[in-house]
């Protein structure tokens, strides 16, 4: 009489092979993941790329550098910024401070410089009050009525 062995389980080989041929037919167009020989130890399991600072820290801290210099000093504006030409070239200023504070808080996060991202963000609400105090007045919203554009008055 012959020895019955009892039956052994597949091997983890024989598993992986199973798992592959099944992802084969649901995705039979795909070539990306793989053969039945498991080669799993020669390839990596993601295809991430390290992250890369895009920016030095040196050249991120400047960009930032300028928005805030830029908005301290636009309350200082010399001119007169009642009406007219004068105001229009500040509210240009007003938007390049803005726009300096985005570009900041964009370079900022992509280099992952935490303090360097607060303050670009500080100067986009900084530039967006230095248009309220602006505009507000000017549309209706303020106690004071303020124009746009000046009247000659000969």
């Amino acid at each position: 009489m012959a020895t019955r062995f009892p039956k052994q389980p597949p091997s983890a080989h024989q598993e992986a092979a199973v798992v592959d041929s099944l992802i084969r037919k649901l995705r039979p167009h795909d070539h990306s993941y793989g053969s039945a020989v498991s080669t799993s130890a020669t390839r990596p399991l993601a295809r991430m790329r390290p992250i890369k600072s895009p920016m030095s820290t040196a050249a991120v801290w400047s960009c930032v550098g300028l928005g805030v210099l830029l908005g301290a000093a636009l309350p200082q504006w010399p001119y007169a910024k009642a009406c007219g030409w004068w105001l229009g070239l500040y509210m240009a200023a007003v938007g390049i401070v803005v726009v300096a504070g985005v570009w900041g808080a964009h370079v900022s996060w992509r280099s992952r410089l935490g303090f360097a991202h607060v303050i670009a963000v500080a100067t986009i609400i900084w530039g967006l009050a230095l248009t309220a105090q602006e505009v507000l007045p000017r549309v209706g919203y303020a106690k004071e009525r303020l124009a746009w554009r000046c009247h000659d008055v000969r």
